[in-house]
């Protein structure tokens, strides 16, 4: 009874649903109708009525929009004004289709696990299928949340039942116990004292450590999965600079908050923007915040090296995951605003693998900086360039042995196919024989023994 229960809502469901996106696809067909169109259709109708033949339909999704061409052929960014209750109409046709998608048992999040981000991600996509593989990653984000959860929540059960047993051996004995998380001569250091004692050196540092910029203007082009990439690599710069021992001042400048990659850092840093937290953060443009004539901005696409060091420089890095676009915009930049540039010695002190890329990830920029600031030695400073992108001569020599023997093997194998196993022995053994030296008597005594018999 139940289970047919289950299954008529099921099918009401999916005829409300059906009937929801048949509504969405009328409105966005005439939506999008102008009066070219309309003259284009009239004047394909009344060729169509002359040879008999109906001009083939076009369907629309209500889900995916093209950007159109502009005028120089190029596809241009395009923001149609979506009215707030076709949005709602289409939010409530999808969390229609990830219950019932639920319900059916298929790899469906639940509805209280998405966010608004999710939302507005899966509104962007072109087809039922590419939101299917969406829904199933945010279900394997769900579970791992969900397995993290109940560890923890194992563990502080564990956790609770050893404190009490530790406080019943204590009661019951009266002697003084020696030892961690007991009678001890060390002082426990938490989290929260190594948390406050950073901060307290980036404080120090914004006082009078040299200055590192982050440009954050190339939101415009990446694409949102180089937007996320460059998110994760500006928490790890924080972060490596944060736990050096003499870190810089750093500064985020021309910082956008509605651009993905902003949004997704702050999911990674939530107090980004608190007044007590100490991070830099500038919605202007390094140039009104330091003097011109002390910004060098590192660009690979220059040509002058930087040889030494300078503590009165500040230094701009280019805050770019450029795995799509392979433009010199950082370049173009530095032109336009008539800065000094200056590029990471590389080709100098490092030899290349053949068909590896010279590209260094921001906060691996941050760790090479910080080391030549220390030290000077850019041999040290540089080797946190990841080793897979290097030369390597003694594995080139073993690559190139190894490929040798294989080609040695082939022939083998070749020859023994060719012959069988017991002539190519016979033939080896004959070969050999043939090495020995020539000795007359004995080749005089074998030819009479012959010709006697």
């Amino acid at each position: 009874m139940l289970q047919s229960i289950i299954s008529a809502v099921g099918k009401i469901r999916v005829l409300e649903l059906h009937k929801a996106t048949k509504q969405l696809f009328y409105i966005r067909r005439f939506a999008t109708v102008n009066t070219s169109s309309i003259e284009n259709h009239s004047s394909v109708k009344d060729a169509s009525d002359h040879t008999n033949v109906r001009p083939p339909r076009k369907t629309v999704n209500p889900f995916s929009i093209k950007d159109p061409p502009s005028a120089d052929g190029n596809a241009a960014p395009y923001n149609p004004a979506i009215s707030s209750e076709e949005k709602e109409r289409r939010l409530k046709v999808l969390r229609l289709e990830v219950d019932i998608a639920n319900q059916e048992g298929r790899r469906v999040p639940s509805l209280n696990f998405f966010q608004k981000y999710h939302w507005e991600h899966v509104l962007t996509l072109p087809s039922k299928s590419a939101r299917m593989k969406y829904y199933g990653f945010l279900w394997q984000v769900e579970i791992k949340k969900q397995a993290k959860l109940r560890r923890k929540e194992e563990k502080a059960a564990d956790c609770q039942e050893r404190l009490e047993k530790l406080r019943e051996e204590r009661e019951q004995n009266g002697h003084i116990i020696y030892g961690l998380g007991h009678v001890s001569m060390f002082l426990r250091i938490y989290d929260s004292t190594i948390n406050h004692w950073m901060n307290h050196r980036l404080i120090r540092a914004m006082q009078y450590s040299p200055k590192m910029v982050l440009d954050c203007s190339y939101d415009q082009y990446m694409t949102q999965r180089e937007a996320e990439n460059a998110a994760k690599q500006l928490m790890l710069c924080f972060a490596e600079n944060r736990s050096h021992d003499d870190p810089f001042d750093l500064h985020y400048c021309n910082v956008n908050l509605d651009t993905p990659c902003m949004q997704s850092l702050q999911r990674y840093i939530p107090t980004m923007l608190n007044m007590d937290f100490p991070m830099n953060v500038h919605q202007k443009c390094f140039t009104e915040l330091f003097p011109k004539d002390k910004i060098v901005y590192l660009t690979p696409h220059c040509r002058t090296d930087l040889v030494e060091y300078n503590h009165d420089d500040v230094y701009i890095v280019g805050a770019m995951v450029d795995t799509v676009n392979n433009e010199p915009l950082s370049l173009a930049k530095a032109k336009k605003l008539g800065l000094r540039m200056a590029r990471l010695p590389l080709d100098r002190y490092l030899q290349w693998g053949a068909g590896s890329g010279k590209s260094l990830t921001l906060n691996q920029m941050i760790k090479i900086m910080l080391d030549v600031r220390k030290t000077g030695d850019w041999r040290k400073a540089l080797s946190h360039v990841p080793r897979r992108k290097l030369y390597d001569q003694q594995n080139e020599c073993t690559r190139g042995r190894n490929d040798l023997q294989k080609g040695a093997n082939r022939v083998n194998v070749k020859i023994g196919s060719i012959m069988e196993v017991e002539d190519f022995t016979e033939e080896v053994s004959r070969l050999r024989s043939q090495r020995k030296k020539f000795n007359v008597s004995s080749w005089g005594a074998k030819k009479k023994g012959q010709q006697g018999s």
